[in-house]
This record gives structure tokens, sequence and C-alpha cells, in this order.
């Protein structure tokens, strides 16, 4: 797709050609003339092209020049004072599936421009006004008979990374950045996985031409969006993937940044500059195991960051200009990536979704040389390791335009203590058991559904993995059948959670939290759910049953609504009127 550089270098043609005679397919210009009513109906005709492209694979659509014209003075007029992220929002809202476009300014000395950069969608697209049309040569067709038929047909999505480059060739390719993809094959970088050297050995001893076909980044003389971004030179690097950049944060200070590194290198390279950029500024804590070794934890190690950010470089959207961004905070890293989750993965079932891939050839590629797991298990093992060194557990938000996983560098040394010593003791505590776990130190009580929600399970497995842990004498159970809840056992609950194990975290029966609560009502006149998890250390799931049962009582009601909704005691004397 043409970058902002390549549509200046083409507008100039236009004193002497139309417009009209430099559109194709992925390319149309359209006019801006926003006089009364014709907002509405300009925006409706920017909305059908959207429409299109994205049916079609995508394309650019520049708008504030006429296309009938033939010199620039009276082609280009500009788009005046039009607010892009106005525009923006509605294209996205006058489509369904919504389409969120990327929008860049192009000065030009007639008047500034609008390029509107459309990503292949997962068709069929239309506006919400029911309009479907498809691109078809430099003409909007509607989507109907056989040209939606080859849609259907063809359904799926784009992988930007397997495109072929025009007019880019292997030997446009940088040698150096080969070198460095050859001896990443040769360090075999994941020592968990030692196996297949033989084979990786064979792989880098391949002449350049060869490794790069090997790897499917090239074939004879054709050269793809994933070679480029593998082992590209910089000035063709920035040509062809203008997108590619990562940008690293020093924010210790919550006012400004310390420091911020704009990188537009190759991915290995780039990769290996966050590596020099991270450990340079992550500090290492020091614990004291029972008995005479010395643990040092770091704020994170190479191999959680590594992955983090090697999972934003696969698998952003190269589509959206937005840059990845690494942020690092007192208290966290955050790693954002352009491009929303797709196939159905979300934030709540990561662990356990099928991995899905947005750029197939990138990610084949780097499996290749070992730095991504063919089984995707890279997000496990982000979780098992930040576990392992005391951390919370990482965590995702996402819409439609990014992902952000925050990694939590603040070491709770009890627990990592109690896994270094747990396992020096050859007790096996896989990554599910962690995570209950840590789950019990921050939550005190979990039950099969909130340990379901935790572990991103089904109720079952959740309950069965609680059960497993008990008989292993980590946890304890409280109350029988489905309603059982789980805590630490005493002698981990006094390690891991220290003075927070005794008062209110002390191991309360059914009764003894009843007894309380309506103690605590009566005193007080009234209760949040907060307040009583607070109070009894229950889950917001337990304390709901357990205020329903009080209500059938007759004890207790609940006033309010949403965020204000609150329990009080039932009045006396309505008491006495329904005993009476």
């Amino acid at each position: 797709m043409l970058t902002v550089a390549d549509l200046g270098t083409l507008i100039r043609r236009l004193d002497g050609e139309s417009a009209d005679e430099l559109e194709n397919e992925y390319l149309e210009f359209k006019s801006w003339q926003p006089r009364g009513q014709a907002y509405k109906k300009q925006l409706r005709d920017i909305r059908e092209t959207v429409v299109a492209f994205a049916n079609a694979g995508g394309g650019l659509l520049v708008l504030g020049v006429a296309d009938r014209e033939k010199s620039r003075a009276e082609a280009i007029h500009g788009v005046g004072s039009l607010d892009e992220n106005r525009l923006r929002l509605n294209i996205y809202d006058g489509t369904d599936p919504h389409i969120l476009v990327e929008i860049e300014p192009l000065s030009e000395p007639e008047g500034q421009l609008l390029v509107i950069r459309v990503p292949a969608g997962i068709p069929p697209h239309t506006t919400t006004d029911g309009v479907a049309r498809i691109r078809v040569g430099k003409e909007n067709k509607p989507l109907t008979g056989a040209n939606l038929a080859r849609l259907v047909a063809s359904r799926g999505q784009r992988d930007l990374t397997a495109e072929v480059l025009p007019g880019v060739r292997p030997s446009d390719l940088d040698p150096d950045q080969i070198q460095l993809l050859r001896r990443t094959i040769e360090a075999d970088p994941d020592p968990l996985r030692p196996s297949g050297l033989d084979g990786q050995r064979r792989l880098a001893s391949l002449s350049d031409i060869d490794l790069l076909e090997a790897l499917g980044l090239t074939s004879g003389d054709e050269v793809t969006m994933a070679a480029m971004l593998l082992v590209g030179r910089k000035p063709m690097l920035a040509r062809f993937a203008p997108r590619h950049e990562v940008i690293f944060s020093y924010k210790r200070r919550s006012t400004r940044n310390d420091f911020r590194r704009d990188l537009r290198t190759p991915l290995l390279q780039t990769l290996e500059e966050v590596q020099h950029l991270l450990l340079a500024n992550l500090r290492l804590a020091t614990v004291d195991p029972r008995g005479f070794v010395q643990l040092e934890i770091p704020d994170m190690t190479w191999w959680v960051a590594r992955e983090a950010v090697l999972n934003a470089l696969v698998h952003r959207d190269y589509f959206l200009s937005q840059s990845i961004h690494i942020d690092l905070y007192d208290d966290r890293v955050e790693v954002i990536s352009p491009g929303g989750f797709i196939g159905g993965i979300t934030e709540r079932n990561i662990l356990r979704h099928t991995p899905v891939r947005r750029n197939p050839l990138l990610a084949d590629a780097l499996q290749g040389i070992r730095l991504v797991n063919r089984q995707g298990l890279g997000v496990d093992r982000i979780f098992e390791e930040l576990l392992v060194l005391g951390k919370n557990l990482p965590t995702y938000q996402a819409d439609e335009s990014y992902v952000k996983l925050v990694l939590p560098t603040r070491t709770n040394t009890e627990f990592a203590r109690f896994v270094y010593e747990s396992r020096r003791n050859g007790e096996t505590l896989e990554l599910d058991d962690l995570m209950v776990l840590r789950g019990l130190v921050r939550h005190r009580s979990l039950d099969r559904w909130s340990a379901a929600d935790l572990l991103q399970l089904r109720e079952e497995g959740a309950a069965a993995r609680l059960v497993s842990l008990r008989r292993r004498g980590f946890v304890v159970a409280q109350g029988r059948g489905r309603g059982t809840s789980y805590r630490l056992a005493p002698r981990h609950a006094e390690l891991l959670q220290g003075d927070d194990a005794s008062g209110e975290g002390v191991w309360m029966d059914e009764e003894y939290v009843r007894l309380r609560v309506l103690a605590i009502l009566s005193e007080r006149g009234r209760l949040t759910n907060a307040e009583i998890r607070r109070i009894t250390g229950y889950t917001r799931t337990q304390v709901l049953r357990l205020m329903g049962v009080l209500r059938k009582e007759g004890l207790t009601e609940v006033r309010g609504q949403g965020r204000g909704a609150h329990y009080v005691p039932v009045n006396r004397h309505r008491q006495a009127g329904r005993s009476g």
C-alpha cells in the first residue's frame, strides 16, 4: 500500500493528469465541499468507499482532491477545518461491523489533505444504512451476486507480512541483519527446549539466500514484508513498513518521562536494543530463604519481557499506524500493541484459548528460529515465571484498536521464598497451583466460581484444582458440596499473610461469620458488599450468597441500586409484627 511520501510523489503528476487517471483498486480521491447538508451526503459517500475497500483488502482514500481536474491548482482544494478525529469516529459508527481507519494529514501548498487508510476487514462489511460495496478496479461495485459469492469463497484475514513487496529483491536486504538472524538461530534462546539443536545448526549453516527461502521469507527474486521486518535495510524498512516502530519510555516519575527512545530498526535488532534498555533499568531484590542460599530476584527476567515484546511485534496489526509502546514504571512494565484481540480471544480466556495468529508468515519465521513457541505457550510461561518471582498476575486490557499487557514488578518476598522452598522440598507446583495460592494471598478465600474466574477454567476444573491443593495440605476447606470455600492452611497463611493472617483473616466457620455480620450491621446500621468482604474475607459471590440467606430469613434487606446498594437490618418492630 502507498505511503504518504509515495502519495506526495503521485500528486505531483496532477499537472497534466487528472486524479481519476491516477486512481486504482487501492487508491481513490474525493473532493470535500461541506456546505449545508453536503456534510451528511459526503460522509455517506466516504463510508461507502471505506466499506468497499475493507471488503476488497484495504486501500487509501485521499480527501480534498477533485478527481476530474487536470491541474494542481484546480484539483487540490483541501479539507479546510475538517476534524480528523470526528471523521474517524463517524466512519467507525457508520459501518457494520465497525471499521477503524487511520487518518493522516498530508500538507500541500494548495491546502491540507487527509489520507484515510482503510485496513482489510473481515467481510462482509456494510454501512449502518445497509449499503454493501466492494472495490473492483477503481470502482465501488454493489456487493451482490457474483461479487458476494467470490467474497464468501475467499473469506479470511489478510496476512500483510506475507505480501510480496513490489520492486524489492533479496539483494536489497541487509547482510548484517541476516548475520544477526543466523546468530539468533545458533544461540537457541530457549534453554527449556534444547531438542532440535542439530536442525538449528543445519539451518544456520545455509547460505543467505537458502536461509531466507527455508524460512519462507523470500522465493526466488520475491521478498515478503516479513523479510523486510526481520532483515530489511533501514531506509527500505522506513519506506515499506513505516508503522514498524517501538517507543521505549522510562517513567519512574509519574509527572514526566525520564527518557524516551524511538526504535525503527529491524525486528531482531529492536529486540536486542529493548533488552539492553530494560536490563539497564530493572532493579534486583535480595531474599534470604531459610538456609544458606541467598535469592536474588529481579523486577523482571528478560525471558518474561522478551515474550511480551515478541507477542507485541508478531501479533500487532501492521495496517494501523500506531507504534508499539513499552513503558517502564516504578511498579510495572506496560507493553501496548496496535490492534485488538482476534479470533475470539479476550482478556478473560487468553490463557486457555487456542492460539490465533494475525501475521502467520512472520510467526512461522520466528518459530523456525526458535524465538516463538509453536504451541503458543508463551502466555502461560509469562504467568508462571512472574508468580515464581513473587509478582502479582499480569493483566490484559484491550479494545478494537490496541492490546495492553501490564507486567507487575513489585515482589512479594514471602511468596517468592515460599515457592522456592516448596520446590526445593520436592513439591510440584504447577501454574494453576501458583495462581490459586497467589489468589488466596490476595483474597483470603476462594470458591469454585471465583477460582474459575481466576484460572479461566470451567467450574469443574477449578473445583478439581482446589481439591488437589487441599489433599496436598496447601489449603483447608470450609463448608460442604458446591458451596465449599477454601483458605490457605494455617501454616502457609502465617508465612504468606504475616500479620494479615490474624484478626479479620482468622478462620471463621459459617455460624461465626453470620453472627459477626449481623452484629456489625446492627451496630453500624448499614453495610455494603465491599465492607462485608473486608469483615469476612469472603468473595463477592460468597457475600451475595450469605446475604441472600439472611434476606430470606427476614433479618436484612437491600437498599439502593448499583454502586449505592447496601444492606440494612430489618426493623425489630416489623419482625415482631410478623411473629405476632
